[in-house]
């Protein structure tokens, strides 16, 4: 059904403004943060609204009914503040960047609420404002895409768009096409440029191969099939063209192999696996707040990829919104959260039992589905650029709830967006000054580290975007320092390295569980001599990632230097090292060692072999033997797991 209206002059104003902020992560002031497409984009929705609000303000007369589905949220936001009277939070400022989170979201979905009873110039200005948005993310990915070339076709992760990652991307473009086929609908623009938007965009989606959009996309389109829409025109066109490409993209061997392998589902099975057993230790309140990404580690690396596994990045959400709400928020939040979403499609199925088949709710219908999809697979939660015009369109469109004050809405709402304005300003300049550290740290400069570490921590800067302490960098830092200090060949005691260590246990305070800052204490510990420590933070890090290459080698080199010969050779035939390690000289150095040194009688089977060798070859040879003897093993096991 084709739902017309008078064609009123366009809010251009609007269009720019969608524009700017779309490019907001491309300003220069922004772009060399280490991720544009965050807080920047919140901080423009937030300031965006707030503008809004303020012009508002002229007709503070009469009420608004403020929906159900919006008094959960502003539930679930006040419980993620008081999460502190509930549960241990070890990072403070990721619970605030978290809670502030939410905040800005409410603050927009109260706006959305203000504007239920508003006829069509605030509605063509927030449609168009959609129109410039999705009109340079699409055209820019699809530009950028182009240039590329083959090698985009075969791997799409090489095109990360405007917001930093092709999935924030094009998700953020998927919501806004079913809103631009609506505004089209009732004509705010002129044809060609909403037709022009929607095929790039369009293009866009199928270009970036994200499958849980695609698959949201296909069950949007469905179910809006179903209820009686039918594409025409130019659409129809479109539509037709992307089924082509689509199918294009399938035959493609590469992109067929990368679209039907089952790792992502496998690795996500982890990341879930891992949140229900926070979970079941914290069921009622949840871990915290912003805190899913330090407990993570705690319940095992085991299967992460080696980056992972080595501490060099981390994991920071379990790729499920309301997986991700259960671990961080308990029973209390997900259930707000759950119910926040029932709620919405409980007020739609009544809209569609008393309005019937209408174009607004066909499209309401599709923006919900691509939101369930997409959060049942990713987190759009985090990402403004997808979750606030989701959650402006919820204050927009429910409907029913208590009467209040127009004036109270406009209040809370200003002072919802203020507080998300200045928390992303925070969370800007935190990232801002992390990326001096993280610099200064990849070049070693000692000095510089740890006063730009020093300097960074604050309340609202604990750790970086990859996890890490922040004042683990000025440990690091500090440990440099001081080795360069003594030399190429320092003797240490346990008077050195007293400041690096006064800074790893103050990172393990607001992390402990963080794999790098065990391995470099553990590392401390060994260089000072103090063998008993170092074996027990070696063992540590080995629970957290018992495949962590340098702690695995590292370990049994401490064993070997307690004499514990036996365990250092039965750790090293377990060891997964890196080739880089494989020929370094420590390794060889640690197999000769403990072979040479383990008891005769030791169990294990294979190990026994060496007790003769020993006796009869150089250490050049019985380390070859060791290593033929390795891979045999790791051959047995490899077998042995396929045969299974």
């Amino acid at each position: 059904m084709k739902e017309k209206s008078n064609n009123p002059p366009m809010a251009w104003y609007s269009l720019i403004l969608g524009v700017l902020t779309a490019g907001i992560p491309a300003i220069g002031l922004f772009s060399k943060l280490g991720d544009p497409g965050l807080w920047p984009v919140h901080l423009a929705f937030s300031a965006v609204s707030t503008v809004t609000v303020f012009y508002m303000w002229k007709n503070t007369e009469g009420g608004v009914r403020v929906s159900w589905p919006a008094f959960l949220w502003l539930g679930l936001t006040a419980f993620a503040w008081a999460a502190p009277c509930f549960t241990e939070l070890f990072s403070v400022a990721e619970w605030k960047f978290s809670a502030g989170r939410l905040t800005g979201y409410a603050g927009i979905l109260l706006l959305g609420t203000l504007w239920q009873k508003d006829e069509s110039a605030p509605l063509r200005a927030f449609f168009t404002f959609m129109l410039g948005f999705s009109l340079i993310l699409s055209l820019h990915y699809v530009l950028t895409f182009l240039a590329h070339g083959v090698s985009a076709w075969e791997d799409p992760y090489l095109v990360s768009g405007l917001m930093g990652h092709k999935n924030f991307t094009v998700s953020a473009i998927a919501l806004t096409v079913p809103l631009i086929l609506l505004g089209r609908s009732r004509t705010y623009w002129p044809g060609y440029l909403s037709t022009t938007a929607l095929i790039i965009g369009i293009g866009a989606i199928l270009l970036a191969q994200t499958r849980s959009i695609w698959l949201g996309s296909a069950l949007a389109l469905f179910s809006a099939f179903i209820l009686g829409w039918r594409p025409s025109g130019s659409f129809r066109w479109a539509l037709f063209s992307g089924a082509g490409l689509v199918t294009l993209l399938i035959l493609s061997p590469p992109v067929q192999k990368r679209l039907f392998d089952p790792a992502n589902l496998e690795i996500r099975q982890v990341f879930w696996d891992h949140s229900f057993q926070m979970q079941a230790e914290h069921p009622l309140f949840g871990v915290g707040p912003g805190q899913w990404r330090i407990h993570f580690p705690k319940y095992g690396l085991l299967g992460m990829n080696p980056s992972v596994a080595e501490g060099v990045t981390s994991e920071v959400r379990p790729h499920n919104d309301f997986i991700w709400v259960l671990a961080e928020q308990g029973y209390v939040g997900v259930f707000l959260f759950a119910s926040f979403f029932l709620l919405l499609f409980v007020q739609w199925g009544k809209s569609f039992k008393e309005k019937g088949k209408t174009l607004e709710g066909q499209v309401w219908l599709a923006v919900m589905v691509i939101t369930l999809v997409y959060a049942s697979f990713e987190f759009p939660l985090e990402r403004a650029a997808f979750f606030a015009p989701f959650l402006f369109l919820v204050g927009l469109l429910s409907r029913g709830g208590i009467g209040v004050p127009k004036k109270v809405v406009l209040s809370l709402s200003a002072l919802l967006l203020m507080m998300s304005i200045g928390i992303s300003m925070k969370a800007i300049q935190a990232d801002r000054a992390n990326q001096v550290v993280l610099d200064l740290n990849s070049r070693k400069e000692a000095s510089g580290i740890v006063r730009s570490a020093t300097e960074a921590i604050s309340s609202w800067n604990e750790l970086d975007r990859f996890s890490n302490p922040v004042i683990y960098f000025a440990g690091m830092g500090s440990m440099f320092s001081e080795a360069q200090a003594q030399g190429q060949s320092p003797s240490f005691t346990e008077k050195n390295f007293t400041q690096a260590e006064s800074f790893f246990n103050e990172a393990l305070h607001v992390h402990p569980y963080h794999v790098v800052t065990w391995y470099q204490k553990a590392n401390m510990y060994r260089y000072r001599g103090q063998l008993q420590e170092a074996k027990e933070s070696y063992e540590t890090l080995l629970r957290l990632s018992p495949r962590h290459p340098g702690g695995q080698l590292q370990y049994a080199v401490t064993l070997n230097a307690l004499e514990e010969y036996e365990g250092a050779a039965r750790g090293l035939v377990a060891a997964f090292l890196t080739e880089d390690l494989y020929r370094s000289p420590d390794y060889q150095r640690a197999v000769v060692t403990a072979l040479r040194g383990m008891p005769e009688g030791i169990a294990h089977q294979g190990l026994r072999r060496f007790l003769p060798l020993r006796n009869q070859m150089a250490d050049s040879q019985l380390f070859q033997a060791f290593q033929m003897f390795k891979m045999q093993q790791r051959h047995a096991a490899q077998s042995k797991t396929s045969a299974g």
